[in-house]
């Protein structure tokens, strides 16, 4: 079985990583906030309209990573 993060962060496993799909898995909101900032000029945006367009493409992240997760091997 692949590493946890839960085990990685335990004392004395600071050599371990964590299986790339994970890292791919807590990343995602990170990633939606570059892409909407590819997309769009934040700094013209209305709080709301950012909050909900965040929230579109966090959902199709999801929405990409689920389909791929089970094709990925880890």
């Amino acid at each position: 079985m692949p590493n946890t993060r839960s085990f990685c962060d335990q004392e004395n496993h600071e050599h371990a990583l964590v299986p790339p799909i994970v890292d791919v898995r807590d990343n995602l909101g990170v990633l939606a906030v570059h892409v909407l900032s590819a997309k769009e000029d934040l700094a013209k945006m209305d709080y709301e309209t950012m909050v909900r367009k965040l929230y579109d493409i966090t959902c199709e992240l999801h929405a990409a990573y689920n389909g791929e997760r089970t094709r990925i091997e880890y």
